[in-house]
């Protein structure tokens, strides 16, 4: 049976493409033919073509837009070519709707995927709610996510934009609880079911099978930042100070980020590099939700630093595995450091987490 999947693959993030990966060969235990629709509507995404990728910015600057053109094409080069070598991808490549007039239909299954595909935020995220299909295809959604949506709550606008599109799924699990709550409350869907992001639904050892040797000696601090903040660059330094330990900055985004800034700069590396640069680390400092994720899928020790409190990811998925502690907001709370975690419940609770996702998805195949 063929399941098709559509999902945020293009964005150009570690996060995104490997939550992808996680996600078809997840679906892989559970249907031989699986694809990921080549859906690159967004701006910031990819794919979008070579001249468009490229272009991209220019509406905030001609200077600005050929000062980012190197990051632009590492990017491409890194998180592209990831794709073309783990993802069954579609020979066609989809960018506006009007693409998907002619999509070829089939009778086995439709995913929604993983991370913000339902971020009301995203003006181009319609497709990732199957709206070209007809009324009759059979949609599920494994671990969608609505995002940081401000109120945790839909606009009535946004409500009444999908209300009848989520109604149309077979199945539906959310990775976050505010998930659970929008859809019960506003989109009335109330059999929906919590279950954690599809990385952490593969044990360790799927990934180390991915990862290359870090090339870092001795042990470090990985410092992984996705946001702009000088508490985190304070709470860093503070660590390594504490510690004795070298900083490793690893940079996704711009190569200025780390320009000024002391420690060994990682830029851009190759995708699985990073699942290894978290696992042979000896902290991981991070803002990013799949830092934090799959730092304690690796087990290593952990400090999110984050200037305003974050209701939903990430304090959602530490509250899951015991490790709110790991929560900080100042320098005065870097006694974290000193915790020990308790690895053994962590990875008993994720072992449980990965049992409900298979439960979740055998109910979703059962049929076949």
């Amino acid at each position: 049976m063929k399941v098709s999947v559509i999902t945020m693959h293009n964005f150009p993030n570690y996060g995104s493409v490997l939550q992808a990966f996680a996600t078809q060969e997840k679906l892989k235990e559970f249907s031989c033919d699986v694809e990921i629709v080549d859906y690159s509507g967004g701006e910031k995404t990819i794919g979008r073509g070579f001249a468009g990728f490229l272009l991209t910015g220019f509406r905030s600057g001609p200077v600005k837009a050929l000062a980012r053109l190197p990051v632009r094409l590492r990017q491409r080069s890194v998180y592209g070519g990831f794709a073309r070598r783990y993802l069954n991808t579609t020979a066609k490549r989809y960018t506006t709707k009007e693409d998907f007039s002619g999509f070829p239909v089939h009778d086995g299954l439709y995913c929604t995927g993983s991370d913000q595909v339902w971020n009301p935020f995203f003006e181009e995220n319609m497709p990732f709610f199957w709206v070209f299909l007809p009324d009759s295809a059979r949609r599920f959604a494994f671990a969608a996510s609505f995002g940081n949506h401000v109120e945790d709550r839909l606009t009535r606008e946004e409500v009444d934009r999908i209300k009848k599109l989520v109604g149309s799924y077979e199945h539906i699990s959310v990775r976050e609880e505010r998930g659970l709550r929008i859809l019960a409350e506003q989109l009335g869907y109330r059999s929906a079911v919590q279950i954690v992001d599809p990385t952490l639904a593969m044990p360790p050892e799927f990934w180390r099978r991915l990862a290359p040797q870090p090339g870092v000696k001795g042990d470090y601090i990985l410092v992984y930042k996705l946001g702009k903040s000088k508490l985190f660059d304070a709470v860093a330094k503070d660590a390594s100070r504490r510690t004795g330990l070298p900083l490793v900055r690893f940079c996704s985004q711009s190569f200025g980020q780390l320009a000024l800034r002391g420690g060994k700069k990682i830029i851009l590396p190759p995708v699985p590099r990073f699942i290894s640069l978290i696992d042979n680390a000896k902290y991981v400092i991070t803002d990013s939700f799949h830092g934090a994720a799959f730092a304690m899928n690796l087990n290593t020790e952990l400090i999110v630093c984050r200037e305003e409190y974050e209701g939903g990811r990430i304090t959602g998925f530490l509250r899951i595995v015991g490790q709110e502690g790991r929560f900080i907001r100042s320098c005065d709370e870097l006694s974290a450091l000193d915790l020990q975690t308790d690895f053994g419940h962590v990875n008993r609770v994720l072992a449980q987490e990965r049992r409900r996702v298979d439960v979740f998805l055998g109910e979703v195949f059962e049929k076949e």
